[in-house]
């Protein structure tokens, strides 16, 4: 492990961590949904919002709505590729290493979800990442057939759910988190209450206690088994593009146009259903098209963005947009928790408390002005310091741990 180093700034791709950031800021409008108080709102108050306001949330569930982490869950999956490379030549033991380092972000994504914001995703990434070694040396057939099954899953979940709604498997942990809110003496508060109490422990109570269900919620969804097929994408990708990347050897495969055509398609199918239902899960026959759209839409749409803009910075085109992006790439640990600290500071009771008091349509205004002093912040630390500050005490962590100086 002595012979094993963090990678250094002339090692790093600048397109992978362009797309890094271009993930960031398509999170940042998904989160910024719920931050200004979108699972507050009953599916008929939904439906009764501004024409304006209303066009806004069609554009996320269509564009932004799953896609970005998509793509994020897909270059994690390329991230481990690299990581592994570095280590191949060594002879050193990489699992042990990416353990260790999977146990550091776990930690973190924890602080994240108890104390920041229960809609953390870092928790997962890193548990699911500590079974990736498993797949390392796994032909690409066999990788694709893992593909395919954990896909598939989700379906078959959801299949599974809507025939037994009322088992009491499916509400056991709400129903304990529920149970902790009225025991705690928040039982007659609702969610936008605490969330823009002016009692602090209230807001951090609410937090804990929808934090709770959060792994229940996953399994519904299938969000275990489809972030898992979207990192195992990512090591097939790295396998057969990375070669290609560093040689700018780059084409646009057919592939790559259908699946974004086919994820433009099912997107917008299930932006509809959102837009006539007011919700994004029914148990109905409409709930069924929606499963089944949002999961074949989120993953084309993702891996179809993913290629074309990989093709798109080996033209040599736009290299500013490229370069800016990989700023904000480059720190994306410590832009994601900084994004999410900003929200809360807005729209939570710790700060300002806008929550539900500005409009869905002001969203993009949010996004951008977060981002742009994101890109400032990055731009001003990185002109000091090879990493960010979340990413500095990741490494020192893991390497530490390691035993190697």
């Amino acid at each position: 492990m002595s012979n094993i180093k963090p990678t250094t700034a002339s090692e790093r791709l600048q397109v992978i961590d362009a797309l890094r950031g271009f993930a960031l800021f398509g999170i940042l409008f998904a989160n910024l949904y719920s931050f200004i108080g979108y699972n507050t709102y009953s599916p008929a108050e939904v439906m009764a919002l501004p024409t304006l306001d209303r066009a806004v949330l069609f554009f996320i569930d269509w564009f932004v709505e799953g896609k970005f982490y998509g793509t994020f869950s897909i270059l994690f999956g390329v991230g481990f590729v690299l990581q592994a490379e570095r280590f191949r030549a060594t002879g050193a033991n990489f699992s042990s290493f990416w353990f260790r380092r999977m146990v550091v972000l776990c930690c973190i994504g924890l602080l994240h979800m108890f104390c920041v914001w229960n809609g953390d995703i870092l928790t997962l990434y890193s548990l699911l990442g500590m079974l990736l070694p498993w797949f390392m040396g796994l032909s690409d057939k066999a990788i694709l057939r893992w593909i395919a099954v954990l896909l598939i899953t989700p379906l078959l979940i959801y299949g599974i759910f809507y025939s037994t709604p009322d088992a009491p498997f499916w509400s056991s942990v709400r129903n304990f988190s529920m149970g902790l809110k009225a025991q705690w003496g928040f039982g007659d508060l609702s969610l936008l209450k605490m969330r823009t109490s002016d009692v602090p422990v209230e807001v951090f109570s609410i937090n804990v206690i929808h934090a709770i269900p959060r792994p229940m919620s996953y399994l519904m969804s299938g969000r275990y088994f489809h972030v898992l097929g979207l990192f195992l994408i990512g090591i097939l990708l790295a396998r057969h593009w990375l070669p290609r990347i560093r040689n700018r050897d780059i084409s646009v495969p057919k592939s790559a146009i259908w699946l974004g055509v086919i994820g433009l398609i099912c997107s917008f199918a299930y932006a509809v259903t959102k837009f006539v239902t007011g919700s994004g899960f029914e148990l109905n026959e409409i709930g069924i098209v929606q499963v089944i759209v949002y999961n074949i839409g989120s993953t084309s749409l993702a891996l179809g963005i993913a290629m074309l803009f990989v093709y798109w910075w080996a033209s040599g085109k736009a290299k500013p947009f490229f370069r800016n992006l990989a700023i904000l790439g480059r720190m994306a640990l410590t832009n994601y928790i900084f994004q999410n600290l900003t929200a809360i500071i807005l729209f939570f009771g710790y700060g300002f408390a806008l929550m539900r008091k500005v409009p869905f349509s002001y969203l993009p205004l949010f996004a951008f002005g977060i981002l742009f002093v994101q890109w400032a912040f990055s731009k001003v630390w990185l002109s000091r310091y090879k990493q960010g500050p979340l990413e500095s005490i990741w490494k020192k962590l893991t390497y530490r741990s390691s035993g190697s100086k």
